[in-house]
């Protein structure tokens, strides 16, 4: 028998496609859509863990580079104290040759010393022998007067005999004044 379909095309009938051929294709095309996405989030998860290893190697690159610079501020903190103590060692140093130099200037021919002692704060003390009272206070007057002295004072001065001779053993302290650099190169 031969069928003959009268209807417009629009209103024929279609097979109705079965419900278990329907949750097959969606199945189908959520497994699909699973696996791509899948694929997708790991090829991502292994660029970002190249890219994590990258940036923790450039962080580890440097962390060394910071350790080194902070090896070497520490380095040049320490040399720069250490200038610091040797400008403060260098203006404290006393320049014996000037203070000796200046003494024989200012020393009587009368007098003669016996013992120059540094004590503390600066203070010189002076011993030694004057052949009279007047030659013991000519030097403390030239020490007085002198640049390099000040605050001169008696200790000790008392009549001796040597040798026959009256002399006055004496003990004068004085103020070591620190020059300055361009006086001393005068």
């Amino acid at each position: 028998m031969i069928r003959i379909n009268l209807l417009p095309r629009e209103r024929v009938r279609r097979k109705a496609i079965a419900p278990r051929a329907l949750v097959l294709v969606v199945g189908v095309a959520l497994a699909f859509v699973v696996v791509i996405s899948t694929f997708y989030l790991e090829a991502r998860n292994g660029r970002v863990a190249a890219e994590l290893k990258r940036v923790n190697e450039q962080i580890d690159a440097l962390n060394q580079k910071v350790q080194r610079v902070e090896e070497l501020t520490r380095q040049i903190e320490l040399a720069r104290r250490k200038e610091r103590l040797l400008r403060q060692l260098e203006a404290l140093r006393v320049d014996w040759d000037a203070v000796l130099e200046e003494v024989r200037t200012v020393m009587p021919r009368d007098v003669w010393m016996t013992q120059v002692e540094l004590r503390d704060a600066g203070d010189l003390a002076f011993n030694g022998y004057a052949m009279s009272y007047e030659a013991v206070a000519r030097f403390m007057v030239s020490l007085e007067d002198s640049e390099m002295f000040n605050s001169v004072d008696m200790l000790v001065s008392q009549k001796q005999k040597i040798a026959n001779t009256n002399v006055i053993n004496f003990s004068v302290t004085a103020k070591l004044v620190p020059l300055s650099k361009e006086a001393q190169i005068r």
